[in-house]
Order: C-alpha cells, then structure tokens, then sequence
C-alpha cells in the first residue's frame, strides 16, 4: 500500500480542513475539548488524594479514578465532536448547502469522524500533562494496553456521535440535547468509576452490552491484579464495530428519508 493510498479523498480533506479554519477563527469551540476535561481531573485529583489521605485502602488510587475519568472524558469528547460538528451546520443553516455539493453523506460522516479523532488526541495530550504534573500519575504506564482501551472508546464515540446526528438529522436542532445526554446515559452501565459487580442484576445485564463496560473492566483488573483481560478487549471490540456499522446505517437511512421526504431544508 503506497502513502497516497492513505490519504482521504478530496472531498474528506476539503471538510475537514473546513472544520479546523473554523477552530483556528473561533476559539470559543475549543472549550468543550479542554475546559471540561481539565476540571475533571481537577476535581478527581483532590478527591484521589483524600482517599489516600484517610488511608483508604484501594491501591492505585489514582490510576483507578485518574484513569477512568480520563478516558471516560475521551469518549464523551469523540461523541460530541461528531454530533456538535453536525449541529454547527444545523445552526448557522447550512446543512442544504453541504449536502448539495458533490459531497456524499459518507464522505461527511468521515470528516466529522476525523476531525472528532484530532480533538480527543490533542485533550488527551492536555489532561494527561495535568495529570502529571498536579498528581504525578502517568496514564502512559498503562503500557500498550492503552492502546486498545482507547481505540475502544473512540469507536463507542463514533457511535453514539453518529446516533445523535442521525436524531438530529431526523428531527431538527430542537433535539441539540441529545448531544450532551445520550453520551451520559451509558456511564450508569460504564464501571467507569465503580466495578461491575455492584450493579444491581437488571443494571449489570445491560452493561454486558456497554463496550465501555468491558473497556473499564480490562482496565481495572490490569491495575488491580497486573493482568491484562483479552477477553474483555475481543468482547467490546466486536460490540462497537458492531455498533458502528448500525449507527451508520440508521444515518444512512435517515438521510435517505430526509432526502425523499424534503426534511433537509427544515433540519434547524
């Protein structure tokens, strides 16, 4: 495979590049990628120190909530990057416009996607020197499992990014909630914070189907016990590529509807 086999068709590089001069000339869309991430940290940080300040007997205290709040912030970072991109066009009534150019919905969903991606990396950059320097934890001793815990959450971003658009898409702006609240709803099933065994039976059926659940999971039996738990990781991995073909098709399929049913001009 050469190196121009790997980069995106015109039309993907054109939005993208779109969506990044609209950083660069607005910094207010910066906040989101940073400001609530940091205080996460923050926030977790001081409590991570008054567990360990009370004797609590939890080992790795920090790497247990400075890591779980870290990347839970990813995820629900990559999701609002997707959606809240989309719900820019919605705003400023452009949406007819990008999707009266030659550009395909796949195509769109890709930038998004993408751009998305080049956010989360730059607030993982961000909190993880936070984290450091405030409280001397390194996410990065996670060594490679890091790697596919974090590739996990970006696809179950994508994922719900993609659901939220295809609501948005469906039934208009008024639905910019959803952005913010769908992401949210999984963390109750997540174990982003507690192990999966204190749910009650009907919450812990659910988090079977959670991959982030079996992301958390992996990550504290590899904190905990020093093992790393490849059966969580095959299980969440075929979840989310699961999930990430059915979330595209339901916005496949929406937007055919918009399309046949003229609702494009009307999505604000």
């Amino acid at each position: 495979m050469t190196a121009a086999a790997l980069v995106p068709p015109r039309p993907i590089r054109a939005l993208l590049l779109r969506y990044l001069l609209l950083l660069r000339r607005e910094p207010a869309r910066w906040v989101d990628a940073f400001y609530w991430p940091l205080l996460d940290v923050l926030v977790w940080g001081f409590i991570t120190i008054f567990v360990a300040e009370r004797g609590i007997a939890l080992p790795n205290a920090a790497a247990v909530f400075l890591g779980a709040i870290i990347l839970w912030n990813l995820f629900f970072r990559v999701s609002q990057d997707v959606s809240v991109s989309f719900l820019d066009d919605v705003w400023a009534r452009s949406v007819v416009t990008i999707f009266a150019s030659p550009l395909s919905m796949a195509e769109f969903v890709v930038a998004i996607m993408s751009l998305g991606f080049i956010k989360v990396m730059l607030t993982l950059v961000a909190v993880s020197a936070l984290a450091f320097g405030l409280y001397a934890f390194n996410l990065f001793d996670l060594g490679f499992a890091l790697l596919p815990f974090f590739a996990n959450l970006v696809l179950l971003g994508w994922t719900m990014g993609l659901l939220c658009m295809a609501v948005i898409l469906r039934w208009g702006g008024r639905w910019a909630i959803i952005a913010w609240s769908l992401p949210a709803l999984l963390m109750p099933f997540s174990s982003v914070l507690w192990p999966e065994s204190v749910l009650p039976p009907f919450a812990r059926a659910i988090a079977q189907a959670v991959p982030a659940n079996h992301v958390f999971e992996g990550m504290r039996t590899l904190l905990l016990e020093g093992r790393f738990a490849a059966d969580r990781v095959v299980l969440a991995t075929a979840l989310n590529l699961l999930y990430l073909f059915g979330a595209a098709a339901v916005v496949a399929w929406v937007h055919r509807i918009a399309l046949r049913r003229g609702l494009l001009p009307k999505v604000h």
